[in-house]
């Protein structure tokens, strides 16, 4: 269970730029990386941050990355760079595993000091948040995966970073809006491009097809290979197998479509496998 209301505790008092400047002096790396994770995902668990910070430092065990991920956060919450979700997901019991974590202004004046606008944190809906926190778990499955063979996550980008657009004959602006980006290095030293979909059975199923002409559209402009030299593999990401099947269903027989440019996953296990295999 997920529910959204934002917790008020914390430092209740605007932080100036001297204060923020002082704070910044006192992180290490892995308190900024903490704090980029939650600029870029907008929303991570305790159990996320902890594994990601887990991957890019030489934690003992799981239980100790959680153990001092936990005692960071903490740390920024009183800083009042950070807060969390008053609830958590699996309710009480799971403990502060369960808190739902988002930067507060000062935080975001901490890591981008060049941003002019100021950034307010709105209670969000829950499907809102179950999408979000799927795009993080996403990522973290993506990296993990791309580690456990000798490789690295190279790049990721999220909403609205990942988008992509492109100029119409006529002169109008084409939009392809993916929920996330990456590209993966294997040990070999060679790159793996990927569009994600994330699909939660909130969607109306023609909505999907239409995403998927989408990105043919987006493939035929021919833009992105332009740049790059070739064209991501799009993964659709679903927790629906009915829905997973209808889709794959759709797009096989769909002869606008081009064969092998989307694959469709409904597990972790099924989207680590693909990472390490390739497209």
């Amino acid at each position: 269970m997920i529910t959204n209301q934002i917790s008020t505790t914390g430092s209740p008092h605007r932080l100036g730029r001297r204060q923020l400047e002082m704070i910044a002096d006192q992180l290490d790396r892995i308190d900024h990386r903490l704090l980029s994770l939650l600029r870029m995902h907008r929303y991570a668990t305790t159990r996320q941050l902890s594994y990601l910070s887990r991957l890019a430092t030489a934690y003992a065990s799981a239980r100790s990355a959680l153990r001092q991920t936990t005692r960071r956060l903490n740390r920024h919450r009183h800083l009042g760079l950070v807060d969390h979700l008053e609830r958590r997901i699996g309710g009480v019991r799971a403990g502060s595993t369960g808190y739902i974590w988002h930067l507060r202004e000062p935080g975001h004046r901490l890591v981008a000091p060049e941003r002019t606008t100021r950034h307010r944190t709105t209670e969000p809906s829950h499907a809102f948040l179950a999408h979000t926190l799927a795009i993080t778990e996403a990522r973290l499955v993506i990296e993990r995966a791309a580690h456990d063979t000798g490789g690295y996550l190279s790049l990721l980008r999220t909403e609205p970073d990942c988008w992509r657009h492109w100029l119409l004959p006529g002169g109008g602006k084409r939009w392809l809006k993916p929920d996330l980006e990456a590209i993966t290095t294997t040990a070999t030293n060679e790159e793996d491009h990927w569009f994600c979909e994330i699909d939660l059975n909130t969607e109306n199923p023609a909505r999907l097809l239409t995403k998927c002409h989408d990105y043919q559209d987006h493939l035929n402009a021919d833009t992105e290979q332009a740049s790059t030299g070739y064209y991501p593999q799009v993964i659709w990401i679903m927790n629906s197998l009915r829905r997973a099947a209808r889709l794959t269903e759709q797009i096989a027989a769909d002869q606008y479509l081009t064969p092998g440019l989307f694959k469709i996953i409904t597990s972790a296990e099924e989207l680590a496998r693909l990472i390490q295999q390739g497209p």
